[in-house]
């Protein structure tokens, strides 16, 4: 059966099932253009091992009939990666040939700034847990080891930013810039630093500043961490890039190249003078190759 027919006759609607999923790639190589690459939940396991980004149908998505419908007329679909879609599966039970219908909005989290909290003082905000705790991580080898191999640091975090829905080149792009930045070291034990972590943050707990936000976030998950720990600080990495640096995060996944994403991460969230494109290209092709 060709997999690739947008309906197979034998089934001619008489069987469908219907899907939830997250988009997962936005950017179709040639001959697929309007699709886009989906992660459905009860058919593909979320962890990356068992079921890698490059064995993803790439779906089609039904468009309103107020587009021309023919080649070269009318616009093409707008979905980006971590849309929450809903679809069908045109071959049925064998659930090899999805069409997306449509999506459905995700509740936003507004930053500090737009709420008007003042974050210059201590307030009662608390973190959401499930908004604290809504990652995909898995045991990391040597995961106290601020020293550890930068290979094997490198591996852990592109398959932890793919984990939780980065395309390859935007969790190249962050994996590049944390290498740059720090060579993936979380703390030193040796002297007091200025700065701290795998970004860098600047080593102070005023109220308000990155790093005694990652000291709270640590704190406050369930059950309290350690935040010289490589998975916590990755953690705390897509907590801002989903909550105070929301902004950024929809700049970085609306790239649509290396060189771009990593200008994006480097300017904008890093906020650092090195290009990190070359480490960023380093680790996409240890993935794909």
């Amino acid at each position: 059966m060709n997999v690739l027919r947008p309906i197979q006759k034998e089934y001619y609607g008489d069987d469908y099932r219907w899907f939830f999923g997250t988009v997962i790639n936005s950017h179709p190589p040639a001959g697929l253009e309007g699709r886009v690459k989906v992660r459905i939940y009860g058919v593909h396991n979320p962890n990356t091992s068992e079921i890698p980004e490059k064995d993803l149908p790439w779906a089609q998505v039904l468009l309103p009939t107020t587009e021309g419908g023919a080649s070269g007329i009318g616009r093409i679909p707008q979905l980006v990666s971590g849309a929450f879609v809903f679809g069908v599966f045109l071959d049925g039970i064998s659930s090899q040939v999805p069409l997306i219908l449509g999506s459905l909005p995700r509740v936003e989290f507004p930053t500090a700034i737009q709420t008007g909290r003042n974050v210059s003082f201590q307030d009662k905000f608390e973190y959401n847990q499930e908004r604290l705790q809504n990652v995909i991580v898995t045991p990391l080898k040597k995961d106290k080891d601020a020293t550890a191999g930068i290979g094997l640091r490198r591996q852990q975090a592109m398959k932890f930013f793919i984990d939780n829905g980065y395309e390859l080149i935007h969790a190249a792009a962050l994996t590049g810039a944390i290498e740059g930045k720090s060579s993936f070291r979380t703390y030193d034990t040796s002297t007091r630093q200025d700065t701290v972590g795998i970004l860098k943050w600047q080593n102070t707990t005023e109220i308000g500043s990155r790093f005694s936000e990652l000291l709270r976030f640590a704190a406050q998950y369930s059950p309290s961490s350690d935040w010289r720990l490589f998975s916590i600080q990755l953690q705390f990495v897509v907590f801002e890039l989903r909550n105070r640096f929301n902004l950024v995060n929809s700049k970085l996944i609306a790239t649509t190249n290396i060189k771009a994403a990593s200008l994006v991460v480097d300017r904008d969230f890093v906020k650092g003078t090195n290009r990190t494109d070359r480490l960023a290209q380093r680790a996409y092709d240890e993935v794909i190759s």
